[in-house]
C-alpha cells in the first residue's frame, strides 16, 4: 500500500531527481524519490554480531570460537564478508574487552571488508537483552542480529529482512527444522502459526516440546525491542513477544551449522569440504 504525503526537496536536489528519469524504468518524480529511498536504506543497512563468551550451559564449549579456521577463513571472518556481501555496512560488534581486542586483531575496523564496524565493550556480561541495550542510544532503525559461532554462508539475509519489514513485527527470527542429536540440549524451540511464533521455550523438556522448529540464532528486530524488560532475549524478551503476538518467524530450508564445541567444528568442516 503506498500514501500520498507532501515534502519539500532543494532544487539541486530536485534536478538530480530528474535526471534519473527516463520513462521506462522510472516512469515520474515520485517512482525517482522512491527508488533514491530504497537504495539509500539497501545501503545503510546495520547489523550487530553478539561476541559474548559465556561458557554456561556447556563444560565443552570451546573459548574464542569466533577465531577458529573453517576453510580458510575464521568464522568471524566469514561471518563480516557475509554481511557486507548482504548489503550491512554499518556493524556493531559486542564482547567483553579481551574478545574485542582479539577480534579485532583478525578483522580490524572492517574496511578490509567495506564495512565500518564500531566495538562496544560488554563490561558485565549479564545476558543477550542487556547486550543489546548497549545500542539503545545508538539505533533509531531496523537492524539484523547474528552470534559470532554460526556458519550462515547459504542463509539469504535480505529475504529475511525483506519478511519482518512486510510483517510490522517487533522482531523476526530465522527458524528451521534442524536434526534434533539425542544427547544435546535443545534451545529455542518454537511454535509457528503461519508467519507468527505464538510460543518460544528456551531450553525445552525434550518430552513438552511445542515442534520441531528452532531458532537459529539471526534475527532482524526492530529498537522498540529495547523497551522490554529482562536481560535475556531467549528465557525474557521472545516468550513475552510471542504471547502478544510481535514475534515472527521466518522459515529457513538452510542446514543449521554453529560451532559450540571441538565436535561441532569437526562436523562444520567435514560439511563443508563435501560442498
Amino acid at each position: 500500500m503506498k500514501k500520498k504525503i507532501s515534502i519539500t526537496i532543494n532544487d539541486k536536489i530536485l534536478r538530480d531527481i530528474d535526471s534519473i528519469v527516463d520513462n521506462i524504468f522510472i516512469r515520474n518524480r515520485s517512482q525517482g524519490i522512491e527508488y533514491l529511498i530504497k537504495k539509500a536504506l539497501k545501503e545503510s543497512k546495520i547489523a550487530i554480531i553478539l561476541a559474548g563468551e559465556s561458557m554456561k550451559g556447556s563444560p565443552d564449549k570451546i573459548r574464542n570460537r569466533y577465531g577458529l579456521k573453517v576453510g580458510h577463513l575464521t568464522i568471524i571472518e566469514k561471518i563480516v564478508r557475509k554481511l557486507s556481501d548482504s548489503g550491512f555496512k554499518k556493524i556493531y560488534l559486542i564482547a567483553n574487552h579481551l574478545t574485542l581486542t582479539n577480534i579485532f586483531k583478525i578483522i580490524g575496523d572492517g574496511s578490509d571488508y567495506k564495512v565500518k564496524i564500531e566495538f562496544v565493550n560488554e563490561e558485565i556480561e549479564q545476558g543477550t537483552a542487556s547486550a543489546l541495550k548497549l545500542l539503545k542510544n545508538k539505533i533509531n532503525n531496523t537492524f539484523l542480529v547474528v552470534h559470532c559461532d554460526l556458519i550462515f554462508d547459504d542463509v539469504n539475509l535480505l529475504e529475511l529482512w525483506q519478511k519482518h519489514l512486510d510483517e510490522k513485527k517487533v522482531a523476526t527470527l530465522l527458524v528451521s527444522s534442524p536434526v534434533v542429536e539425542p544427547n544435546k540440549p535443545l534451545t529455542g524451540n518454537v511454535k509457528l502459526e503461519g508467519n507468527n511464533i505464538i510460543a518460544y521455550i528456551e531450553k525445552p523438556n525434550r518430552k513438552k516440546i511445542n515442534s520441531a522448529i528452532f531458532c537459529r540464532g539471526i534475527f532482524v528486530a526492530e529498537p522498540e525491542i529495547f523497551s522490554y524488560s529482562g536481560k535475556s532475549l531467549e528465557f525474557d524478551v521472545w516468550p513475552e513477544l510471542a504471547k502478544k503476538m510481535l514475534l515472527g518467524g521466518h522459515v529457513s530450508c538452510t542446514e543449521h551449522l554453529h560451532v559450540h564445541t571441538h565436535e561441532d567444528l569437526i562436523n562444520v568442516r567435514k560439511k563443508l569440504m563435501k560442498e
